[in-house]
This record gives C-alpha cells, sequence and structure tokens, in this order.
C-alpha cells in the first residue's frame, strides 16, 4: 500500500494489480477487487487496474461488473479492467476448468460484459451462461463502460483483442523484440475492425515489463533484481511448458523452449527482449524508445519483489528521470535527448 501511494507521489500514471492464486512469493493477490479500492482511498491521481480478471467460471461475470463499476465509483471514475484466459496450470485444475475451453470462457465472459456496461437490462443465453432480465447496479461513472484490456500472448489473441475493441497487454515478450513487434502488428491488424464488444472501444496496447529496476549504478540496478526475476522466469518456464502439452489452444507456448538454455543468464534475457527491465534510467529510457517506435502505447512496469526500499528506490528513479522523460515525446520523440541524471543516487 505504501509503494501504491508513493507511485502516485513519483508521478506514476496508473496502479495494476493482478489476480493469481496458490502461488508463492512476495507479491501475491488473489483478491485485487479488494485490496484496490483501498488504494483508491488513498490514492487521487492514478488509474487502478486489475491485470488481470480470470474469465473464467469462478468469476462470474456479472460479479466481475459489479465489482469494476463499485470499484469505478469509489475512485471517481479511475477504474479500468484486465481480463485474461489463465495460463496457470495450477490455478485451471484447482477450479476445475478444461484448459481447452478457457478461450470460449473469455469470449463469452466479454459478451456479458459488454451487455451489462451498456443495457438497461442485462439479458443473455449462451453455452456457458443464462441470464435472465436484471437490472446492474451500481453503474460506473457517466454510465459508461470501464475500458477494458485484454492479457494476450500469442498473435492470434493480439489480433483478437484488437477486433473486439479492447487494449491489449502483451505479456510473452521474452520471446524476442521481433516477436513483440508482431504482436503489435497483430494487435493493430485486428483493430482495423474493432468492434465494441465489451461495451466501448478501446485502442491501446501495453507491454508488460517484469524484473523492473532502476538505479545510478546498472551493475546494481541488475543484481537486485536478479534472484527475484530468474525465480520468475523459472516459474512461466514451468506454466507454458505444462500448458503445451495439454491444450492446443496453448501450443505456441513451446516458442518459449528456444530461451532454455539461457533461462538463468540475466544479462542475455535484457539484450535479446524488452520483458526485463533493469539499468539506469538512460537504459529504460532507450527500451521505451524503441516500444514506442514500434507502436506500443504503454509500458506496464512490474515492480516488485526485491524488498520494499528497493521497490521504492526504483519507482522514485523512473518517477524522476524516466516517466518525465516518455511524457515529453510526441510524433518527433525518437530524436529526443535523453534524460539527464545524477550518478549519487
Amino acid at each position: 500500500m505504501e509503494e501504491a501511494v508513493f507511485a502516485e507521489q513519483a508521478g506514476f500514471h496508473g496502479y495494476a494489480m493482478s489476480e493469481q492464486h496458490f502461488a508463492s512469493g512476495e507479491a501475491i493477490t488473489s483478491a485485487p477487487e479488494i485490496v484496490l479500492p483501498f488504494v483508491a482511498a488513498r490514492t487521487t491521481k492514478m488509474r487502478l487496474r486489475i491485470a488481470s480478471v480470470n474469465l473464467l467460471p469462478y468469476n462470474h461475470p456479472i460479479r466481475v461488473v459489479e465489482q469494476m463499476a463499485t470499484l469505478d465509483l469509489l475512485s471517481k471514475g479511475r477504474a479500468e479492467m484486465g481480463g485474461a484466459r489463465s495460463n496457470n496450470p495450477y490455478t485451471l485444475d484447482a477450479f476445475g476448468v478444461d484448459p481447452k475451453l478457457t478461450r470460449e470462457y473469455r469470449d463469452e465472459h466479454l459478451a456479458i460484459i459488454g451487455k451489462a456496461f451498456t443495457e438497461e437490462r442485462l439479458e443473455h443465453s449462451g453455452a456457458f451462461y443464462t441470464i435472465p432480465p436484471r437490472r446492474m447496479a451500481p453503474w460506473p461513472v457517466g454510465r459508461r463502460p470501464v475500458p477494458v484490456h485484454l492479457s494476450a500472448t500469442s498473435l492470434e489473441s493480439h489480433e483478437e483483442a484488437g477486433a473486439m475493441g479492447v487494449g491489449a497487454m502483451t505479456g510473452l515478450s521474452v520471446l524476442g523484440w521481433d516477436y513483440a513487434q508482431a504482436c503489435v502488428d497483430a494487435y493493430r491488424k485486428g483493430a482495423e475492425q474493432a468492434k465494441p464488444v465489451a461495451g466501448s472501444i478501446t485502442k491501446r496496447l501495453a507491454l508488460l515489463s517484469m524484473g523492473v529496476n532502476c538505479h545510478a549504478d546498472r551493475d546494481v540496478a541488475k543484481d537486485v533484481t536478479r534472484d527475484n526475476t530468474l525465480r520468475f522466469i523459472e516459474v512461466i518456464m514451468d506454466w507454458m511448458t505444462k500448458l503445451a502439452k495439454r491444450s492446443q489452444e496453448y501450443g505456441y507456448f513451446a516458442k518459449i523452449e528456444r530461451i532454455r538454455a539461457n533461462m538463468h543468464d540475466l544479462d542475455y534475457l535484457i539484450d535479446t527482449s524488452p520483458y526485463i527491465m533493469a539499468g539506469t534510467p538512460d537504459d529504460i529510457v532507450e527500451r521505451c524508445r524503441r516500444l514506442h517506435a514500434m507502436g506500443v502505447d504503454d509500458v506496464l512496469w512490474r515492480i516488485d519483489g526485491m524488498g520494499h526500499e528497493n521497490n521504492k528506490h526504483a519507482l522514485a528513479m523512473i518517477g524522476k528521470y524516466v516517466i518525465p522523460e516518455l511524457e515529453s515525446w510526441d510524433e518527433h520523440a525518437y530524436s529526443t535527448p535523453a534524460s539527464t541524471w545524477r550518478t549519487d543516487e
């Protein structure tokens, strides 16, 4: 909570919290719909996003809409929703969800969410849910739909997100810069035919970077986040390998094998993809500049797992030296000089 408040003071534009179940670690939240209102009460400007609600049977779409509308009212219009199929086999097994059906669950959830945000009386009949006419309450601020963004890893899911008129959050850029660009291109292709499936159209693509740390000394930045980051790489390697074998829907996860030989080499992972950002302010600005040139609208920085003081230091450095630089960019941003920063911080 202190880090969330500190992030707003440092100049961050938004705060996102994921829905994770049965995981060990220092940054696990199983009920973001409860925690984010607590953040809302202590902040005034930051956008607040669940990233992401698992769009699966244990999160009924009516309850998701009610929770998001309530968060939007409490935060005076600052709520955003992220949604995901879930790529964690431990979660899917525990809740009895067939991984072969996650795409179908996602699509029906979004259809119901779109109706619930826009129709006076929600009514739905589909493969998984039958809902008689019901009036939704409460409504979000201004009775407008809360912006929706989908977590996406495959090229197909990026294109689908664009076509459904929702934002996308790219989560598999560890496969490299070329793969990240392909995801951007797929999203833009889908967005050319965007329809307001979730109630309104949002055309923004964000790229998730984890293991984020910022320090005047590049080696210190890497060392502080090294153990936390490499542990997480091991976790996602395990998830993706298992799901790739269990469902054709996740067959593309097998591509993760290309980094297995270097999964414990932080320098290699940083050099070959935008997935990990650890370095000086200039290092992070340059990586964001490259993403901006590729067509990425937002970056989601996962700053956690390094200990409270280290997390705060990274937030302070990024807030002071990186965010102002990114805010200054326009259509000529690629020639903007890098920010200056003191080496004694």
